[in-house]
């Protein structure tokens, strides 16, 4: 029987769930990188300059030559990197955050595989089929307009490292990031339907997918910055195509964050509904039982042994009810929102970037100007 290899950090653990499908060649990528040895970061930190090298190529093959070119040209040599880097750490953080979330549910061992392989891995035929139609229409889009990519006059070996290095690489990946991204927020709709506890005094485990969510939505967010960066040898036509096609990009990467957690959301808040009611019932017996001993005490005229009982039982009854309204007080106060307010920070904080990086390189061209 074949085995899930699941990846949890640079670790690869064996299920005994038979995997319905292979995993794509991205995916193989990635599991090369963590049986490299050395932290993996040191494997990106080698393929960032295995990229500033192959964009120095580029340059050499130039007609400008590689002393001709703008120094942010090599900006290019992020994309070639973040994509790989974004699907890394994409898929490797949907294992954690299951584990964390599995105490909100009676989820067996198979089925947790299952949710793990869906939500770190892309099946072969859909990246297959993913890479095709990512290539062919960068291709098509580098043939309609070759101007407005810097594609004319320049050798036939410039052009060819181009369309290898963008429309066979780096485009391809960024659709299957974007593929695996949309997997996982379905994937992360469907998991709450597992949860069967709801405990707002314990939230840790109901608020482990919005880390996961969170890391689709700043990739995103990263991903859209690139269109703030002034891309050199980009037509003025090309720039404004980009910018326009980003541009709906940031409502879909707060999307990532929110839409599929609002299903946990409902839950959330309507267990503080069930408890505040139950509160409020308490509060109402505590409250008829203050007034029985109260009228009690004032029909007839009490002895001082039976006046002393009666103030007892109504202290009694205050001390509760005060107690009653505290916890309705701290209840009314509890959060119903299915993350924690740091991982709500990280993505602000992600949403501010290409804001400010298009803030910042307006003011320099103007600067400059």
């Amino acid at each position: 029987m074949a085995t899930v290899v699941a990846a949890e950090g640079n670790t690869l653990r064996d299920s005994a769930v038979a995997r319905p499908y292979a995993p794509s060649w991205l995916d193989a990528i990635v599991v090369r990188i963590e049986a490299l040895p050395g932290p993996t970061w040191l494997a990106y930190t080698i393929l960032s300059v295995l990229a500033v090298a192959l964009i120095g190529l580029e340059a050499t093959l130039s007609s400008r030559g590689l002393f001709g070119q703008d120094p942010a040209y090599f900006v290019y040599a992020l994309y070639q990197v973040f994509g790989l880097a974004a699907y890394h750490y994409l898929s490797r953080g949907a294992p954690k955050a299951l584990e964390a979330f599995r105490p909100a549910t009676d989820m067996d061992d198979t089925t947790a595989d299952k949710y793990r392989l869906e939500l770190s891995t892309t099946p072969a035929r859909q990246a297959a089929i993913l890479w095709f139609v990512g290539a062919a229409g960068y291709i098509s889009l580098l043939a309609w307009s070759p101007a407005g990519f810097d594609l004319v006059g320049h050798q036939p070996a410039f052009v060819a490292l181009r369309v290898i290095s963008e429309a066979l690489w780096m485009i391809p990946v960024a659709w299957v990031v974007t593929y695996l991204l949309f997997r996982q927020m379905r994937v992360v709709s469907r998991l709450h339907r597992e949860v069967v506890r709801v405990d707002l005094l314990q939230p840790a485990p109901l608020h482990a997918l919005a880390r996961l969510t969170a890391r689709a939505s700043i990739v995103m967010l990263v991903f859209q910055s690139t269109a703030a960066l002034p891309l050199p040898n980009v037509s003025a036509e090309a720039r404004v195509m980009i910018v326009l096609t980003s541009l709906p990009f940031i409502a879909i990467s707060l999307a990532a964050f929110f839409v599929p957690l609002r299903g946990l959301r409902a839950r959330l808040e309507a267990e503080k509904v069930r408890r505040l009611a139950a509160v409020s019932t308490r509060i109402d017996s505590a409250t008829a039982a203050l007034h029985r001993v109260i009228d009690a005490a004032c029909a007839v005229q009490p002895d001082a042994e039976a006046a002393r009982l009666s103030q007892t039982r109504i202290d009694t009854l205050n001390k509760g009810l005060a107690s009653l309204l505290q916890e309705r007080d701290f209840l009314g106060r509890l959060p119903t929102w299915p993350w924690d307010t740091s991982t709500l920070r990280k993505v602000l904080s992600a949403l501010a970037l290409p804001i400010l990086l298009f803030l910042l390189t307006r003011a320099l061209e103007r600067f400059v100007l």
